[in-house]
C-alpha cells in the first residue's frame, strides 16, 4: 500500500514505521549482545580449560596426580618431548573445544534461551546439498590459497612474513595421527559449525538473512587468526552461509567443512602414514574438484539466492546495529588483536 505524504494516513504510517524501527533496533541489540557474550564466553572458557588440561596431561604422563596448575605447567615445561608431540597439542585442542562448545551451548540454551537444535536436525536431502556445493567451496578455497601464496612470495622479497597455521604431524605415531584426525577432520569442523554458523545464523537471521551470512563469514574468517586461512575461510563461508540459511541446517555445511579439512590436511596425513602416491592422489583430487567446482559455478550458482523479508530498518542500518553491541565490539577487537599479534610475531 502506498502512502501519500500529503494524505491523512501518512502521519499514522510514519508513527508505525518509527515504532517498528525502534523495536527492530531493540531486538537486534539484544540478540547481538547475546551473540557477542556467547562468543566471548567461548574464548574465555577455552583459556580457562587450559589449566585442567595441563593437570590431566601432566598427571597421565607422570603417572601420579598433580593437583596444582603451576606444578603441572612446571612439569610439562621440563619435558620437551611432551610439548613437541602432536598428540599433546591435538589432545589439548580436542579437550578445549569439546568442553568449551558444550559449555557455551548450555549457557545459550539455559541462560539466553537460544535454541539451535533446528539447525542440527539431519535430513536425507542435506547430504545431497552438502555434496552439491562442496566442489565449489573447495575450488574457492584453492583459488584463494593460490592468490595468497603469490602474495606471500611477493612480500617475502621485502622481508615480510605472512604467518599461517601449521598442522604438520611432527611425531607420526598412531596416537598423534588419531588425535589429529579426530580434531582436524571431525570435532573441529563440528565445533566451528555449531558456533560460527549455528549460533550466529540463529541469532542474526531474524534481522536479515544476508546480514547473518555476511557476519558469520566475517567472524568465521577472522577466527582463524591468519591471513591465508582467513581469506579462503571468508570466501567459502559466504557460500556455506547461504546453503545453511536455505536448508535451515548446518548439516550440509558440516559435510562441506569436513571435506575441505580432509583436502587441506591430506598431504600431512599422507606424509605421516608414508603413502607412496599421496601427492599424486592429492593432485588428482584437486583436478576433479576444479572441474566439478567450475561446473557448479556455471550450472548451479543461480540457486545461491536469498529472498529477504521486509524490514523497518535498511540493510545498512541493520548492519550498523551489529557494531553497537559492546560484547560484539570486544570480541571483534580480540580477533583483530590476535591477527595483528600473529603478524608482528612472525616478523
Amino acid at each position: 500500500m502506498n502512502f501519500d505524504p500529503e494524505g491523512r494516513d501518512y502521519p499514522l504510517y510514519n508513527t508505525q514505521l518509527a515504532e517498528a524501527r525502534r523495536r527492530e533496533k531493540r531486538m537486534m541489540l539484544i540478540n547481538c549482545t547475546k551473540l557477542g557474550s556467547l562468543l566471548l564466553i567461548y574464548v574465555i572458557f577455552n583459556r580457562v580449560m587450559l589449566y585442567p588440561y595441563y593437570i590431566l596431561a601432566a598427571s597421565v604422563h607422570s603417572g601420579q596426580f598433580i593437583p596444582l596448575p603451576s606444578d603441572a605447567i612446571k612439569y610439562i615445561r621440563s619435558h620437551e618431548e611432551l610439548i613437541d608431540s602432536t598428540s599433546f597439542s591435538m589432545a589439548g585442542n580436542l579437550f578445549l573445544v569439546v568442553f568449551s562448545v558444550l559449555f557455551v551451548l548450555l549457557i545459550a540454551r539455559l541462560l539466553f534461551r537460544v535454541d539451535i537444535s533446528d539447525m542440527m536436525r539431519p535430513r536425507l536431502r542435506h547430504i545431497g546439498q552438502g555434496m552439491l556445493w562442496m566442489p565449489m567451496c573447495l575450488m574457492i578455497n584453492t583459488l584463494i590459497s593460490i592468490l595468497v601464496s603469490i602474495l606471500q612470495n611477493y612480500l617475502s622479497h621485502f622481508g615480510v612474513t605472512i604467518p599461517e597455521s601449521d598442522f604438520t604431524i611432527k611425531t607420526p605415531d598412531t596416537l598423534s595421527i588419531v588425535m589429529q584426525f579426530c580434531y582436524v577432520i571431525l570435532i573441529g569442523p563440528l565445533a566451528e559449525e555449531l558456533i560460527y554458523r549455528g549460533l550466529i545464523l540463529t541469532l542474526l537471521r531474524p534481522f536479515g538473512k544476508w546480514l547473518a551470512v555476511l557476519m558469520s563469514a566475517i567472524l568465521f574468517g577472522m577466527m582463524h587468526g591468519n591471513i591465508p586461512q582467513m581469506s579462503s575461510a571468508f570466501a567459502s563461508a559466504l557460500v556455506m552461509g547461504i546453503v545453511a540459511v536455505q536448508c535451515g541446517s548446518i548439516v550440509p555445511t558440516l559435510i562441506i567443512h569436513i571435506c575441505n579439512n580432509v583436502m587441506a590436511s591430506w598431504t600431512d596425513f599422507a606424509d605421516a602414514l608414508g603413502w607412496q602416491y599421496g601427492t599424486e592422489v592429492y593432485m588428482g583430487m584437486q583436478i576433479m574438484i576444479f572441474f566439478a567446482g567450475t561446473f557448479a559455478v556455471f550450472v548451479y550458482s543461480y540457486r545461491l539466492k536469498i529472498k529477504e523479508d521486509a524490514y523497518a530498518l535498511t540493510a545498512g542500518q541493520r548492519f550498523g546495529q551489529v557494531f553497537l553491541s559492546i560484547p560484539m565490539l570486544v570480541y571483534m577487537a580480540y580477533l583483530i588483536v590476535k591477527i595483528v599479534a600473529g603478524f608482528i610475531k612472525a616478523n
